[in-house]
């Protein structure tokens, strides 16, 4: 037989521990969300990284898209989104019948839609699509240098965005956790 005193000591514990998972639920909540926004930052800076890349290669080999993206790709180990990117256009150009910029703006969908990036980050990165392929060397490279300039406008906006809203998801979540403990006590 459970005696009150002993059965009351472990209701305290189960309350204390559901105070506490919630807490943790809460603050855990906060910091995923502060995270997202510096995910963010991370993707853009990477994609510019990538076009960067793309440019340079156009500039001194003057290959074929296809033939750059394999060789970036290739160089790669990682599986960022980036060589996901390049790998997803290099198989959809060798088996369907498309141009680069459908090719481009698909995979720049597929890969980037359920990021933490924006609609606006999204639309600015498929631009790309629209002169790669399409236009000689020295307007491609014009694009290139528009859209870079574009994307550290992005960056910038992301940079900013992470002292903003990350500091406070983060302590959002800390005095939600704390509200909803101090509520069931």
């Amino acid at each position: 037989m459970i005696r009150p005193l002993e059965q009351s000591g472990r209701c305290c514990v189960v309350k204390l521990l559901g105070l506490l998972m919630a807490f943790a639920a809460c603050t855990t909540i906060g910091f995923y969300k502060a995270s997202e926004i510096k995910r963010r930052r991370i993707l853009l800076v990477d994609f510019k990284e990538l076009l960067i890349h793309i440019s340079t290669e156009m500039s001194y080999f003057k290959e074929p898209l296809p033939q750059i993206f394999e060789r970036l790709a290739g160089e790669a180990s990682d599986n960022k989104e980036r060589t996901i990117l390049l790998r997803e256009c290099l198989s959809t150009y060798s088996l369907e019948n498309m141009n680069i910029a459908e090719i481009w703006k698909t995979a720049v969908e597929h890969i980037y839609n359920d990021s933490s990036l924006t609609r606006e980050d999204i639309s600015i990165m498929k631009k790309c699509g629209d002169f790669l392929g399409q236009s000689d060397f020295s307007r491609q490279q014009e694009h290139f240098s528009l859209l870079n300039m574009q994307l550290d406008r992005q960056v910038e906006e992301a940079e900013e965005s992470i002292k903003t809203k990350g500091r406070m998801y983060g302590k959002m979540g800390i005095s939600v956790g704390l509200v909803v403990a101090i509520v069931f006590i």
